[in-house]
C-alpha cells in the first residue's frame, strides 16, 4: 500500500513506489464546525486506486490530480485535516475490506453507490451522477445496444458496467481488469463496442473519431464518498462538506474542470493513456 501525501518527494508516472505531491485544480474555501476521529490523528486518510483518470492520476510532474483528489482535499480542508492519499487496490475498495481492516478513513475512488456495496461500507450522498454509455468504432455501425445482438463488447471487470452488460443485456462480454486495457481492446479488434462510464469514456477517448459515443444509458448512477461500517460521525460530517460545497458552487467548479468535455455531444476532453480501474 502506498501513501502519497502532500509533502511527498516525488513518484514515477505509473506509480510504481514513493511518495507524490498531490495537487488540487480547484481551490475551495469551505469549513463545518464538525469533529471526527481519524486513523492518525490530524490527517485523512483517503484510499483511491490510482491511475484512474480523471478521477485520479499521475500528472506529468508525478502529481497526484484529479477529481477525487480535489474533493478529498476539500473534505480535509474543511474538517481541519491534512488529506494523505493511499493508493489501494480497487478490489480492496469496493469490497469494503480496505476501510474494514481501517486502512484508510475514507475511501473515494470514482465509486457508485450500489445496495451491495452500501452492505460493506457507509457511503455520503451522492457527490457526482454518472450514467454508463456505448462506445463503438466508425467502422462498426453500431448504433444503440438494439445493434449488440452477436457482439462481443468489452468491460471492466467488477464494475456497473460489467454488471449491466452481462446481466442486464445478457451479452457476450470481455472482461478487462482496467479500461486502459478495455480501451486497447478495442481499437485492436478483440470487441467491437465497450460498455462503460461516460465520465471515463468520454475522458479517455477524447476527439479519436475512429470512435463513436452511440447511445447514452440512463442507469441512475451515482457516486459516493464511502467510510467505515461503524464510523456515521465522519460521513456526516462529509455530507455536511459535500453540501456546503454545492450550495457555494465549488463542486460545479470541481465538475467543470474535470468533466467539462466528457459527454457523447461534447467529446473534447484530451485523452489520457494511463491505466485505471473502477466504478
Amino acid at each position: 500500500m502506498l501513501a502519497l501525501t502532500a509533502c511527498g518527494d516525488g513518484a514515477d508516472a505509473d506509480g510504481d513506489g514513493g511518495e507524490a505531491e498531490s495537487e488540487s485544480e480547484v481551490e475551495t474555501d469551505v469549513s463545518v464546525d464538525a469533529e471526527v476521529e481519524t486513523i492518525s490523528e490530524g490527517t485523512l486518510q483517503i484510499c483511491s486506486d490510482l491511475p484512474y483518470p480523471p478521477f485520479e492520476y499521475y500528472d506529468a510532474d508525478g502529481n497526484v490530480v484529479g477529481f477525487d483528489i480535489d474533493v478529498g482535499a476539500a473534505i480535509a480542508g474543511a474538517l481541519d485535516l491534512e488529506p494523505e492519499v493511499i493508493q489501494s487496490s480497487w478490489d480492496g475498495i469496493e469490497s469494503g475490506v480496505a476501510l474494514n481492516a481501517q486502512d484508510c478513513d475514507l475511501a473515494i475512488s470514482g465509486m457508485t453507490i450500489t445496495e451491495e456495496r452500501a452492505g460493506n461500507m457507509l457511503f455520503s450522498d451522492p457527490y457526482l451522477n454518472d450514467n454508463l454509455g456505448l462506445l463503438a468504432t466508425e467502422e462498426s455501425g453500431i448504433e444503440s445496444v438494439d445493434d449488440l445482438e452477436g457482439v462481443t463488447v468489452g468491460v471492466q471487470t467488477a464494475t456497473t458496467g460489467d454488471t449491466y452488460a452481462s446481466e442486464e443485456l445478457g451479452l457476450d462480454v470481455v472482461q478487462y481488469e482496467d479500461s486502459g486495457l478495455m480501451l486497447q481492446g478495442l481499437e485492436s479488434g478483440q470487441v467491437e463496442a465497450l460498455i462503460g462510464n461516460i465520465s471515463i469514456i468520454g475522458y479517455q477517448t477524447g476527439e479519436d473519431d475512429q470512435y463513436v459515443f452511440a447511445e447514452e444509458i440512463d442507469t441512475g448512477e451515482q457516486l459516493g464518498v464511502a467510510a467505515q461500517l461503524e464510523n456515521q460521525d465522519l460521513i456526516d460530517a462529509v455530507n455536511e462538506v459535500l453540501a456546503e460545497l454545492e450550495s457555494s458552487g465549488e463542486l460545479e467548479q470541481m465538475e467543470e474542470a474535470w468533466f467539462h468535455s466528457t459527454t457523447p455531444e461534447e467529446g473534447e476532453a484530451e485523452g489520457d493513456d494511463s491505466e485505471d480501474e473502477e466504478a
